[in-house]
This record gives C-alpha cells, sequence and structure tokens, in this order.
C-alpha cells in the first residue's frame, strides 16, 4: 500500500515545495542584523531563465511596457500557460487606445485555447469583440445563461507559481515565507471595472436588423452574468489556498451579480413586470447584504498569514538577539508554514 502510494505520488504530475537552508551567512546572524536582499532581484541573479521569475517581475513592474516585455518574456520561456497569456491580456485590456486594446486579441485566445471554458474569460472575449465591432458574437456569448461556464480567476495558479518560484531557486524557508507573501500582495487586482458594465455596452445596444429584441436578449443576458457570479463565488473555495482565502474570485463573484441583478430590477420595470422586478430588487438586496457582510469580515487578512506576519514581528520585537536559525526553528511550528509544506505544484512549472 505504502509503494503505490509513493507510485501514485510520483506520477500524478506534482511535486512538494522544498524547504531550503538558510545560507552560511545567516545562520550566525540575529534577527536584528538580518537583512535579506529584495527577493525577485537574488532570484534573477541565479535563475534568470526562470518564467515565473519574469511573471513576477512584470507584475510588480509600474511601467506599463515593462510590464509587457516581462510577461511577453515569461510567455517565451513557457508558452501555452493560460495565467500568462490572461496577464498580457488584461494589461492590453486596461488601455486607452483602441489600437493596443485590439493587441489582446492573441492572448486571449492562447488562454482560451487551453481554458475555453473559463467564464472569466468569456467576459474579456465578449467585451474584446464589442470593441472589434462585433456585437452579434458578443452577445451569443451570453445568451444561453444554462450553459454558462464556472469562473476561476486563476489565483491559486498564482499562488502556485509563485511558490514553486521560491522552491526551485533554493529560496523558500520559514523566514523567506514572508517576503513570498508581500510579493503576493503587491500583485495589483485585474482591472475589470470595464467588463461589470458589460450588460450596459452590449446587451442595450439594439441590432439593427432586430431593434425590438432587447427584452429577452437582456434578460437572458443577465441571468447568465448572475450566474456566472455565483459560480465564481462558489468555485473561490476549491483547492489549497496559502497566501489567499480566494477573496479576490469571491470580490469579482459579487460584483457580477450586483451589476446583474441592478439591471435585471431596471429591466422588469421598465417593462411593467413587477413581480420579477421584485425578485430581482429582492436578489439584488441579498447580494449587496452578503457583499457587505463579505467586506466586513476583512477577507483579505487571512488568519494565518496575519498571525504568521504578526509571529514574526513578535519574534524580532521580544528576542532581537535570537540566531535564525532558532527562529526558523519555531516558525516551522506555525500554522501558516505547515499549510506551505503541503502544498503540491506541477512538475511541468520548472521545465
Amino acid at each position: 500500500m505504502a509503494a503505490a502510494a509513493l507510485c501514485l505520488w510520483a506520477c500524478d504530475g506534482r511535486k512538494g515545495l522544498r524547504e531550503t537552508e538558510l545560507p552560511e551567512s545567516a545562520k550566525a546572524a540575529s534577527l536584528e542584523a538580518y537583512q535579506p536582499p529584495e527577493a525577485l532581484e537574488r532570484i534573477a541573479e541565479w535563475y534568470p531563465h526562470d518564467w515565473r521569475l519574469h511573471l513576477f517581475l512584470g507584475l510588480m513592474d509600474t511601467s506599463w511596457q515593462g510590464r509587457v516585455e516581462s510577461l511577453r518574456r515569461a510567455d517565451s520561456l513557457h508558452p501555452g500557460d493560460p495565467l500568462v497569456a490572461f496577464r498580457l491580456c488584461l494589461t492590453y485590456l486596461e488601455r486607452d487606445s483602441l489600437a493596443e486594446i485590439l493587441m489582446a486579441r492573441p492572448w486571449l485566445d492562447k488562454a482560451l485555447a487551453v481554458d475555453s471554458e473559463n467564464g472569466v474569460l468569456r467576459v474579456m472575449e465578449a467585451y474584446l469583440l464589442l470593441e472589434e465591432g462585433k456585437l452579434p458574437q458578443a452577445r451569443s456569448l451570453f445568451l444561453d445563461a444554462r450553459r454558462l461556464p464556472g469562473g476561476d480567476f486563476y489565483y491559486p495558479r498564482l499562488e502556485e507559481t509563485l511558490l514553486g518560484l521560491f522552491s526551485d531557486s533554493r529560496h523558500l524557508n520559514p523566514y523567506t515565507l514572508t517576503e513570498a507573501i508581500e510579493l503576493y500582495r503587491r500583485v495589483p487586482f485585474p482591472p475589470f471595472e470595464k467588463l461589470i458594465d458589460i450588460l450596459y455596452s452590449v446587451f442595450l445596444s439594439p441590432l439593427p436588423d432586430h431593434p425590438y429584441d432587447i427584452r429577452i436578449r437582456g434578460r437572458d443576458a443577465a441571468l447568465g452574468l448572475f450566474r456566472l457570479g455565483r459560480n465564481l463565488r462558489v468555485q473561490s473555495y476549491a483547492g489549497p489556498k496559502v497566501l489567499s482565502g480566494g477573496y479576490e474570485q469571491r470580490s469579482l463573484g459579487f460584483m457580477f451579480q450586483l451589476k446583474a441583478a441592478e439591471f435585471l430590477t431596471l429591466y422588469y420595470r421598465a417593462f411593467e413586470d413587477t413581480a420579477d422586478s421584485k425578485l430581482a430588487f429582492g436578489d439584488m438586496m441579498d447580494a449587496q447584504r452578503d457583499y457587505e457582510a463579505f467586506l466586513g469580515s476583512q477577507p483579505w487578512e487571512d488568519s494565518a498569514v496575519v498571525a504568521y506576519l504578526d509571529n514574526w514581528s513578535g519574534l524580532i520585537k521580544a528576542g532581537p538577539k535570537l540566531k535564525m536559525p532558532d527562529a526558523v526553528a519555531k516558525a516551522r511550528g506555525w500554522t501558516l508554514w505547515k499549510r506551505t509544506m503541503g502544498v503540491r505544484v506541477p512538475r511541468s512549472d520548472s521545465k
């Protein structure tokens, strides 16, 4: 039985993270004296050809051109990963120039080629189709709400690429996990403001040959987006989480639901459908109440992550002379480190 389990572990395409020993220079250092260099700079010096390094260099870059160059470099080193294509597509979609927005198309197509059932990509596609002047095709993506795909915001994938990068570059230990946390927190939230208004920009523009078909088309589109929001929220709880509890995806799900319910309320009122208007308004109030409770719980402050950072701060304050190996030994017993060491990442990421 043990042999079978070992074989399953080795053959399922994933591997565990590896803790790295502290460098010799750190073993004699006290907590107050230990000042590690910038994580990405150090990894770039040792592992310049790791695609995950360029992914995060791009996400951290404050210049748009620098971000594009780094993300394209990541794609050239590891072609076909939907996470990189997703981020490149967003980078172009956030622009105001139509010519630059349209440059998102090949990256969206790349992501869809490997993740065709991703509802978030469908929303991005509808927005891009609108910019391309293809209104009927944009509408068709949401007209059958029963077939609307599930959602994936790629944050679990982002998390595993960061932890895998630290592990493969021999840069993962209980102290440098704090650096990984800070890097993860600095990743900018995708610019979805444009996409949230997709109902109004796409579904309320009448087609020249069907100027009066807004009623059914608008209703089905809004229902589809509302259900996509629910799918995003439900699926945000799936999979192991270390640096985030899935709040980013849950936030997007709430945004879609609120916008769709608002649309449906106004839509039914416009057609004097009192009963359905009341139902849609109830859905909107329920989503608003849930969203406010969600924000009130401060979901971005994962208790294990906060406790981990606080524990390190407490160690430094209470024992500044404590040697790094002794501090690391204490940190191995903390919840977040134990959770981290249970993560498994794709072997293919290391190729």
